[in-house]
């Protein structure tokens, strides 16, 4: 039977580009849905001018023309004010009776829900799924509990991390009332494997899926022509130098200064290794600092905003990939290090959430202490020294591990799940 699918929530600031870890999760899924039949919406904050959809092709729904600013966001508040007054402050009192904060982000996504109502009206979901639980997702349950529409939630470390969003505010009695009733807004939550915690200290195991991340491991299969030196040649990058990859926002907590101290040890026991960093529009300054301070600006390669493309043709020349993340954010396996192991890389990773589940016994990388740089260093080391060979099989056994978490496998999964919530609800 086909279903209509509302993806919303997204905490990407756009459409791709940049591409990042949730907006392109989003359309994955919306790309898999549509191919099985199912009518797909997604909400996005607006669209770039470059958009970039992934090919999924569904039916989208933009908060901004542009993107916005602090004017824009004020017109916008007025504007969606204006349209249903008494419905802006239902949503804004109904907040503001589990989390007695009145922010200029609550004011804003009580406008926010009024936008929601219009588009949940002209796209007359039968599921709306919503990507985190953060303020806009409960302005979107308040809509949907009106529409009686269910929703599920995916969420990540919003509900167990004390230092994001509103937990940073709250005691502890007052994170137990929020979250009880936040949480309970939804017919289903879908935890992120080690994130799952959050979501199980406030409802009943039946009502949360511990599920895992996906990827679009067929799309990374392709055969490419190019050989490893030419496609070196297309990024800059040398070709003596044994390269491990990172990806992800130009953060702290993605571990890039780690893999850069590490890349530093080895360079000072005359190891030929290098690395390879790849990030978003910001940030980035303040990693090639620390790649000079450290005497690796010769060792280490900065890029920003790659598109599929180009990652999977990076991925196909370097050796080996790092995934560091060193905070409770960290959520499953992540779509970057899911994407690599797919290209049949090596791994590298610490010990920090669900991360060691993407190591086999060694049999494709190795788990790591985290914040341990020595043992980052000894890791890669142990790479560089295997044989040819010898990486090639850890790199295959990478991909089998990642051919699990295929997006068309997920995807089913999921839709099975939506099928149970909906026929449940009637």
């Amino acid at each position: 039977m086909s279903r209509r699918i509302l993806i919303t929530g997204t905490t990407g600031d756009s459409m791709p580009p940049p591409y990042a870890g949730i907006p392109n999760v989003s359309l994955l899924y919306a790309r898999t849905w549509k191919k099985m039949g199912q009518e797909v919406g997604v909400t996005f904050v607006y669209r770039p001018e470059d958009a970039d959809d992934l090919g999924a092709n569904a039916r989208y729904f933009f908060e901004y023309s542009s993107k916005p600013n602090k004017l824009k966001k004020l017109f916008f508040l007025i504007k969606y004010f204006i349209r249903n007054p008494l419905l802006y402050f239902k949503l804004l009192n109904s907040y503001l009776k589990i989390c007695p904060r009145l922010t200029i982000e609550v004011l804003l996504y009580s406008a926010y829900g009024i936008f929601m109502d219009g588009v949940i009206e002209e796209f007359k979901p039968d599921i709306i799924l919503a990507q985190a639980a953060l303020i806009k997702t409960f302005m979107i349950c308040e809509i949907a509990k009106i529409k009686k529409i269910p929703v599920v939630f995916n969420t990540y470390a919003e509900v167990h991390d004390l230092r994001m969003g509103v937990n940073k505010h709250l005691d502890k009695e007052q994170r137990d009332r929020y979250w009880t009733y936040f949480l309970n807004m939804s017919a289903l939550v879908i935890g992120m494997d080690n994130c799952s915690v959050g979501p199980l200290m406030y409802l009943p195991p039946e009502k949360v899926k511990v599920f895992y991340d996906t990827c679009d491991y067929s799309s990374y299969q392709v055969v490419i022509k190019e050989t490893k030196e030419d496609l070196r040649e297309s990024f800059g990058l040398p070709h003596d130098l044994f390269l491990v990859a990172m990806m992800g926002a130009f953060h702290y907590r993605k571990g890039h200064d780690q893999l850069i101290k590490a890349i530093s040890i080895l360079k000072k026991k005359g190891i030929k290794v290098g690395a390879t960093i790849v990030g978003g529009p910001v940030g980035l300054q303040k990693w090639i600092d620390l790649a000079k301070t450290e005497d690796v600006q010769d060792r280490v390669f900065f890029f920003q905003d790659f598109s599929e493309d180009k990652k999977i043709r990076l991925y196909k020349c370097i050796d080996a990939y790092a995934n560091l993340s060193n905070s409770p954010r960290s959520c499953g396996l992540d779509l970057a290090l899911l994407e690599a192991m797919s290209c049949a890389l090596p791994i590298v990773v610490y010990d920090n959430g669900a991360l060691p589940s993407s190591v086999d016994q060694d049999k494709n990388g190795f788990v790591v202490e985290t914040g341990n740089i020595e043992k980052i260093a000894e890791a890669i080391q142990k790479l560089y020294l295997l044989s040819e060979d010898e990486r090639v099989a850890k790199g295959k056994h990478s991909s089998l591990i990642a051919s699990k978490t295929d997006v068309n496998l997920t995807a089913a999964i999921k839709l099975n799940w939506f099928e149970e919530v909906i026929r449940d609800l009637k």
